[in-house]
């Protein structure tokens, strides 16, 4: 909110991660996912799913079974740096060092307050910086049973791309235009509305297990795809699956509401349901239900949470 007082809704969303980034350990390393509409803007998608690490390294043998796995082979290489940068250079108003600040104020470990503080000087290039490259191959690279490498993260990437549209009547519904993934129990929402007509929203996941990295105060989620003996490896670069529980509605070309449904394992199929049905004030039976909704005469929050949904989430709107 304090960002969002004097620039866009694109910069307010990104501040809105951030936050989420300062509070719980694996968020920076997480994916994110950003959909972004109006004043000019047409209806984007910013991909920032992580993906598969590996590049320059030749197939490892393989784990045989479930329990052999070692924790580090199920963690991808980390996008969030870079598609928070990509989105604030393609529809923002502000800088990566202001968008940061509240979120430096809001984390209580000083490693995390410093990765934190050096993504805002050097931006994605941050995971490339030597004592933060080193401690994330060190942690997750071969020796710990591992994929990530240095050149994995040299070249992350993140991108913009038409989100895909399906009309109901007089609504089109946007969305992100990779699969659905159903599990969204630890995803969290950031929606914002400015007053030049742009809507954002992202999600991000706030996951509970992962390779802790103490030396940079964060821990390294899972969502890789282990190396298994027998069968066909997947592809270094690419994207991990990841819960997209969010869209943009637009009538008569405007956009009007930005909305996502997070904290509950079946968001995917649920939101689907109530974008399909068109009615977004009836109660909900788990998770939290969060966005904005623009008028003529402004905008308001959306966020309706059910009696299961955990209280300890980033969930926010304005």
């Amino acid at each position: 909110m304090e960002v969002l007082g004097r620039a866009s809704a694109v910069d307010a969303v990104v501040a809105g991660v951030l936050a989420g980034a300062a509070l719980f350990p694996t968020v920076f390393l997480g994916p994110v996912q950003l959909l972004v509409g109006g004043a000019g803007a047409g209806l984007r998608a910013v991909d920032g799913r992580t993906r598969q690490p590996g590049f320059g390294q030749q197939r490892p043998r393989g784990f045989v079974e479930e329990r052999e796995i070692a924790p580090a082979a199920r963690v991808p290489v980390p996008t969030l740096p870079a598609a928070l940068a990509v989105a604030l250079g393609t529809f923002g108003t502000t800088t990566l060092g202001r968008c940061v600040g509240p979120a430096i104020e809001l984390s209580r470990s000083p490693e995390r307050t410093e990765m934190l503080r050096r993504f805002g000087r050097l931006g994605p290039a941050v995971l490339t910086e030597r004592s933060v490259a080193e401690e994330l191959v060190a942690q997750t690279g071969r020796v710990a049973g591992g994929l990530l490498g240095l050149e994995d993260l040299e070249r992350v990437y993140a991108s913009v791309v038409a989100c895909q549209v399906t009309r109901y009547e007089e609504r089109s519904v946007a969305r992100a235009p990779w699969g659905e993934v159903q599990d969204a129990r630890h995803t969290c929402l950031v929606a914002a509305a400015d007053g030049r007509g742009l809507v954002a929203i992202a999600c991000f996941e706030a996951s509970e297990e992962g390779v802790e990295l103490s030396e940079l105060g964060l821990v390294a989620p899972f969502g890789a795809a282990p190396v298994r003996r027998g069968v066909e490896r997947v592809r270094p670069g690419e994207p991990c699956p990841a819960p997209s529980p969010m869209a943009l509605v637009e009538r008569e070309g405007a956009s009007e509401f930005a909305l996502g449904w997070g904290r509950s394992a079946g968001a995917e199929a649920a939101l689907r349901d109530l974008l399909r049905r068109g009615t977004y004030n009836q109660d909900i039976s788990e998770g939290v239900l969060v966005g904005v909704w623009r008028s003529r005469d402004g905008a308001r929050p959306i966020r309706r949470a059910s009696c299961q949904a955990s209280s300890d989430a980033p969930s926010s709107s304005r």
